[in-house]
């Protein structure tokens, strides 16, 4: 796939996100990388009305080199996972209501409800809050990057997925989303969820090709 046809895409997925609720006003940011360069959206933006001709280009030292915006204050985020995984192509991160909700609490999250769920986000890293935009906050990725780790909670702050692809980054966050809904719902119903064994999950896996 061609530089622009994968830009256009991003740029799709970026206003689906706002579209879909899956962050609010500004916030959130989203990045795609192609060989040597990261492309990312611009600080304090509204995603609504993201466009392909605003994105920022980064070097893979966090160094901007093209682009008429500043890049999200998080970039060093971006830059740091990149770094750590070179099967990483998108990133995705944002503020879900329903994730968010979770992320306050720093309750864990039940992921094994749905074969869906156990697939798209495997193992969940949860990350304490540290502050956003800081070498710090990338920092606190590495562990879990190294661990294979494609779904994180930020306490006090929203998640971030990644993925292969762009498809992938978004349908993960989605997906985190969805499970953190279902989850809390049931809670308003005095149920705990009930998880699929781990032995089911691991045959789950198995049968795709995934363990």
């Amino acid at each position: 796939m061609q530089k622009q046809e994968i830009l256009t895409k991003l740029a799709k997925y970026v206003r689906l996100t706002w579209d879909r609720s899956l962050t609010e006003s500004t916030g959130g940011n989203m990045s795609v990388r192609i060989g040597d360069k990261v492309y990312i959206t611009p600080t304090f933006f509204v995603k609504h009305f993201f466009t392909i001709n605003d994105f920022v280009i980064l070097n893979l030292n966090g160094e901007k080199i093209e682009g008429k915006l500043d890049p999200s204050s998080e970039y060093r985020m971006h830059i740091r996972i990149y770094n750590e995984r070179d099967d990483v192509k998108s990133i995705f991160h944002a503020h879900p209501k329903w994730a968010t909700i979770y992320s306050i609490t720093h309750k864990k999250i039940p992921t094994r409800i749905l074969p869906e769920t156990i697939f798209m986000l495997g193992e969940i890293e949860y990350i304490p809050y540290c502050m956003p935009g800081t070498d710090e906050f990338a920092d606190a990725f590495t562990e879990g990057l190294k661990k294979g780790r494609n779904a994180f909670m930020l306490f006090n702050h929203g998640i971030t997925t990644c993925g292969e692809s762009i498809e992938w980054a978004f349908s993960r966050l989605e997906t985190f989303e969805t499970c953190c809904y279902v989850s809390a719902m049931a809670g308003m119903f005095n149920q705990e969820p009930n998880q699929i064994s781990e032995k089911e999950a691991n045959k789950f896996l198995k049968k795709l090709g995934m363990k």
